[in-house]
């Protein structure tokens, strides 16, 4: 199964994608985290692994990359992984990072002012997202940034579910909206996330949220989560409702 977790900046999904990344992984299944976003430079700590390699250093320049992608596609056929297959066990050891069954892959970051837009970052992704063939119980999860760009990039089009994280500001609401009509628009099943609730709050977006039904989990406010954000530790292991979630996700992806 693939999941892209996505929502507006803040909202919790790298969070979120860490707890049901080492929730998953504790339940002996082998687990990859893709992280598509060109800026946070921290999921490697709340996940408790080694920092990781860019993966766009594993292909060279961004131009030669760049070139391999656009000389790979042929007009009116269908758009094949011209970078190549992958799985849990392939996928370059330097250019990724592997704790208790949970493997994190970086695919680039912004590290330089005016070094260049990300088109290249978003293209390696698209193509490594692709090329990932999984196993059995294998899950992969995709990390994304802020907003609906990947949308744009067709990230989400690779997936099986996407599974939005919405915390309880207007700016989330708004953005459920939007992210539904995409969603809807490439027939890939979405589901929401509720996130840093308390009891106010998560009946006001419960009232809000036209589409309850796509609610499949909430994560209440936990001082405990914040504090281990704030000093960039790894989420503890025993915060278990993670594992109710990823249950959830997978009966809702069973019937779609």
């Amino acid at each position: 199964m693939k999941i892209i977790i996505c929502g507006k900046g803040g909202s919790g999904k790298s969070t979120i994608t860490s707890l049901l990344a080492r929730q998953n992984a504790a339940s002996g299944r082998r687990t990859i985290v893709v992280d598509t976003d060109v800026s946070n430079v921290g999921i490697h700590r709340i996940l408790g692994t080694d920092k990781t390699r860019d993966l766009i250093g594993y292909f060279g320049d961004r131009k030669s990359v760049n070139e391999k992608i656009h000389a790979a596609k042929v007009p009116g056929e269908t758009e094949t992984a011209a970078l190549g297959n992958w799985d849990f066990d392939s996928i370059p050891k330097e250019f990724s990072s592997i704790k208790d069954g949970v493997q994190l892959v970086t695919v680039g970051k912004i590290n330089e002012a005016s070094e260049g837009c990300k088109c290249s970052i978003s293209s390696i992704a698209r193509q490594f997202i692709m090329g990932l063939q999984l196993g059995g119980d294998d899950l992969v999860i995709v990390d994304t940034e802020a907003g609906v760009e990947h949308f744009g990039r067709g990230f989400d089009s690779l997936c099986d579910i996407i599974l939005m994280v919405v915390d309880p500001t207007f700016e989330s609401l708004s953005l459920v909206e939007k992210v539904t009509g995409m969603a809807d628009s490439i027939s890939v099943p979405l589901y929401y996330v509720l996130n840093k609730t308390d009891a106010n709050t998560s009946a006001a977006l419960r009232n809000k949220i036209s589409d309850s039904y796509r609610i499949i989990g909430e994560f209440p406010l936990d001082t405990g989560l914040l504090a281990a954000g704030l000093g960039g530790q790894a989420m503890p292991m025993q915060y278990r409702p993670a594992a109710e979630i990823l249950a959830s996700v997978g009966e809702k992806l069973a019937v779609c």
